[in-house]
């Protein structure tokens, strides 16, 4: 019997796959090309080997860090572990008081970077710091090249585009003032200037009057640096500070004279913005029944700058008093202080002010 051609071909093809039947309920057996991921370890004991053993005898805080540690942690991405590294600062050094004057420049260079910080409670922080731990603990050896290590990074706040950062940098300021005052005629003309800037722009921060204020008042303890005639004319000011000079090497902190203290030119700059700045604060009085405390704070610091400002003027050393008042009216120095200070008094809500 004679085969069709078309099935005597169709047998000797071969079979592509091969179907391989599973029973149903069996295991799958492993692929011959599965990877073995098993991990054998054995634990390897040494003696001593103990992180607390190799930080015996050394200065931690509750969290067992040492300062090394703690400083390389501010400079952490986390705004949280920022702040706990300085709270761990504070901690080592209000119980071991020596490790501050070991380390005080090493500190001081590395937290300074944390003036301009983004984070609000992390300037807050070192602001704390600073003021309770730090310069109180270092007072006696607080001179220039400490100042100058905070002042770069200060002046770099004042002029940051953050607003809170610009102000809380004239908070810093005041606390080294008030630690070492001749660092004011030191860097006068460059921290008047900035004063000038933010007050210039004060409309966008009376929104938040509280740090308004702590700078109005920063300003107002700069001024009262300024050399004055009439505090060197004073025979009894000047004989008490002549003895305490001879007894217990006494340090006025206002300086004697105008050498070294070119403020003259910013000084009547500043006068009316001061006044301007009093002017913004006046629709207050006018809309509140009773003014609130932060604005009045802020008003009576830009009155006793003013009033600093024009002392400044009336009594200044290097020149006469004739010279000085001829100064003050080229300057229309007393036109502004009449025509949009003195007229706004008494102060009450019924009062409007007229145009600036």
């Amino acid at each position: 019997m004679v085969r069709p051609k078309g099935q005597k071909q169709q047998q000797k093809r071969g079979v592509d796959f091969k179907k391989i039947r599973r029973k149903i309920g069996r295991k799958l057996p492993p692929p011959k090309n599965a990877t073995n991921t098993e991990i054998k370890s054995k634990a390897i004991i040494l003696p001593e080997q103990s992180v607390a053993s190799e930080k015996a005898g050394l200065a931690v805080s509750k969290k067992g860090l040492t300062l090394k540690e703690l400083l390389q942690q501010t400079s952490h991405h986390n705004a949280k572990v920022r702040k706990d590294a300085l709270i761990g600062i504070r901690d080592i050094f209000l119980k071991y008081p020596a490790e501050l004057k070991l380390h005080k420049l090493a500190v001081i260079e590395k937290l300074r970077e944390r003036i301009s910080d983004d984070d609000k409670m992390v300037r807050e922080t070192l602001y704390q710091l600073l003021k309770a731990v730090i310069f109180p603990g270092c007072k006696e050896d607080i001179h220039g090249p400490f100042v100058s290590l905070m002042m770069t990074y200060i002046f770099n706040a004042m002029t940051h585009l953050a607003i809170d950062v610009r102000l809380m940098a004239f908070k810093y300021f005041d606390l080294v003032l008030r630690y070492y005052p001749t660092s004011f005629s030191m860097y006068a003309e460059k921290i008047l200037q900035n004063y000038e800037d933010i007050l210039r722009k004060n409309q966008f921060y009376l929104q938040d009057k509280g740090k308004l204020k702590s700078a109005l008042a920063g300003l107002a303890h700069c001024l009262s640096l300024l050399p004055s005639k009439k505090r060197d004319d004073d025979s009894a000011i000047k004989k008490d500070a002549a003895t305490r000079r001879i007894l217990h090497a006494f340090e006025p902190d206002a300086p004697k004279d105008h050498a070294g203290f070119p403020v003259k030119d910013k000084l009547k700059d500043l006068l009316p913005i001061l006044v301007s700045c009093f002017q913004d604060f006046i629709p207050l009085t006018n809309t509140m029944p009773v003014l609130d405390g932060q604005s009045f704070d802020c008003m009576l610091s830009i009155l006793q700058s003013i009033d600093l400002v024009v002392k400044y003027f009336v009594y200044e050393t290097d020149s006469d008093e004739k010279e000085t008042h001829v100064s003050l009216r080229d300057q229309k120095t007393f036109p502004i202080l009449q025509k949009k200070l003195f007229n706004v008094f008494p102060l009450n809500p019924t009062h409007h002010l007229s145009g600036k």
